[in-house]
């Protein structure tokens, strides 16, 4: 059987829609929406359905009627039917933490990469730093040191070195002394 709307589910039971909507609306754990708001029903709901026509002709209030999930379920159904549709689920499930574990693992390997890129930069500043250090001893105290031995240098620091020093402006001259 397929998923029948309001309409057609009336219809089969020959009551009005009205009566279908106030029937599903007082045991909405047995009638789901689905997500436009709107009531369909599965051959399960159509049973659930007629055992509550089936009381309400019989006299019982809608109030005191009590659905258990097994109401709507044929018994000659096996459970082994039921077994097999929460086989592929599981194999989703089981596929969903196998795709997580290969994310994580690759956001680890990306970090890992990223931080030795990071140490590697580090290294290469350390020694600019260094060299700089030791040229600037060297200008700052020239005990037989020439600054000629750039080669030694990192290339950024020689370059700087190399390149005179900006001259000052006249004004500046002025107000350094103030």
């Amino acid at each position: 059987m397929d998923i029948l709307k309001t309409k057609d589910a009336a219809d089969l039971l020959s009551v009005s829609q009205t009566t279908i909507k106030r029937w599903a609306a007082m045991f909405p754990d047995f009638f789901p929406k689905d997500r436009f708001g709107h009531y369909t029903f599965s051959e399960r709901e159509i049973n659930r359905l007629i055992h509550i026509k089936d009381r309400v002709n019989h006299g019982e209030a809608l109030e005191s009627i009590q659905l258990s999930p097994s109401h709507g379920m044929q018994s000659s159904q096996p459970m082994e039917e039921n077994l097999l549709h929460d086989k592929p689920l599981e194999n989703m499930l089981s596929r969903l933490d196998d795709i997580e574990r290969s994310l994580d693992r690759k956001a680890d390997e990306v970090v890992s990469v990223q931080l030795l890129q990071q140490r590697e930069e580090l290294e290469d500043l350390r020694q600019m730093i260094k060299q700089l250090a030791v040229s600037l001893e060297t200008i700052q105290h020239p005990d037989g040191k020439s600054l000629s031995s750039h080669e030694e240098l990192h290339p950024v620091a020689a370059a700087r070195l190399q390149t005179p020093p900006r001259k000052r402006g006249l004004l500046r001259t002025f107000f350094s002394f103030l």
